[in-house]
């Protein structure tokens, strides 16, 4: 088993502050210079705007020899990130890890509502695998019928088995502002991020406190997660907004004049992230959103203006 080899069986089983994450880090752009013809273009540049993923096939392989392409959501005519996924078991190993490192091991009563996405989402897939890997019996995806979700507020009722209700933040509002549904005390909200819904733009503390309202829940029940069509991981924060990258991951955030400097805890830059799991495909990215590091993790404030977006974008014309 060579290096890779060995990295991919057992990226996910690293702890924080495990030594050996720069190690495999190291070893990771290494192969990824040599292997990912797009990253190579950005010599001298640790990260690689997500931008590229639109414009090209970032990989480090054949892409026709990919298990699954996912596609990122968008509004018609918008160009669409394409993530080449050669191996389908590491993106389910950190899914599965990542998932139960903030949540715990316990099998819940899963239920996702996730309209607008399509099939090619790597969200629903991702929703798609925790329902049929930790689900409990009566889990699953739903759309405009509500009735599997009041199934499943009266099977938790009876059960005690708690309800992890996983959606877009735009879909999770207008079941919120409906009434109708009061989730069980130990049910628990994740919200996957589009401040901007279709009727107007929110704060996240805003958002989580209609949510909670809505369900008649406590707003520490909402938690959030922080994933991307071109990452293989997520992360998740509390009701304090906050969010953890798995150990597999990490987590910089840089100056939006110099991308290849960071920015001092506390002050806003440009998210960048190396997500291990990436390994085949890119693992460093320069994200497009605004954000804040902290001792404990990471706080995105916002998205990068068209001007910002498009100094990202000058490193693609190199």
């Amino acid at each position: 088993m060579n290096d890779i080899d060995h990295i991919e069986a057992h990226f996910h089983e690293l702890k924080p502050g495990d030594d050996r994450f720069f190690e495999w880090k190291n070893r990771v752009n290494e192969y990824q210079r040599a292997h990912n013809p797009i990253f190579r273009r950005f010599d001298g540049f640790d990260y690689l705007p997500v931008q590229a993923f639109k414009d090209a096939a970032v990989c480090c392989f054949n892409p026709d020899d990919s298990e699954i392409v996912f596609k990122s959501s968008g509004t018609s005519g918008q160009s669409r990130s394409l993530h080449y996924v050669k191996h389908l078991e590491v993106y389910h190993r950190a899914i599965l890890s990542g998932f139960q490192a903030h949540f715990g091991t316990d099998n819940f009563l899963f239920l996702g509502h996730l309209p607008a996405y399509e099939d090619q989402s790597s969200l629903v897939y991702m929703a798609s695998f925790l329902i049929g890997g930790i689900g409990a019996e009566h889990s699953g995806l739903f759309l405009d019928d509500h009735s599997a979700l009041h199934r499943a507020i009266r099977v938790s009722k009876q059960t005690n088995i708690p309800i992890i209700l996983l959606g877009a933040a735009f879909g999770l509002l207008d079941l919120a502002e409906k009434g109708e549904l009061k989730l069980p005390e130990n049910a628990i909200v994740i919200e996957t991020g589009g401040m901007k819904t279709h009727r107007r733009e929110m704060s996240r503390s805003d958002l989580h406190r209609a949510i909670a309202d809505g369900f008649e829940i406590s707003r520490s029940q909402i938690h959030s997660e922080y994933g991307m069509c071109e990452m293989m991981s997520q992360c998740y924060s509390g009701s304090d907004g906050i969010f953890s990258a798995p150990p597999w991951v990490e987590a910089k955030v840089l100056s939006a004049i110099d991308f290849r400097s960071e920015v001092p805890l506390g002050h806003e830059g440009v998210l960048a992230l190396f997500d291990m799991a990436n390994l085949h495909s890119q693992s460093a990215i320069l994200t497009q959103d605004k954000a804040v590091l902290h001792t404990n993790g990471f706080e995105v404030v916002g998205r990068l203006d068209q001007a910002e977006i498009r100094g990202c974008n000058l490193l693609l014309e190199k």
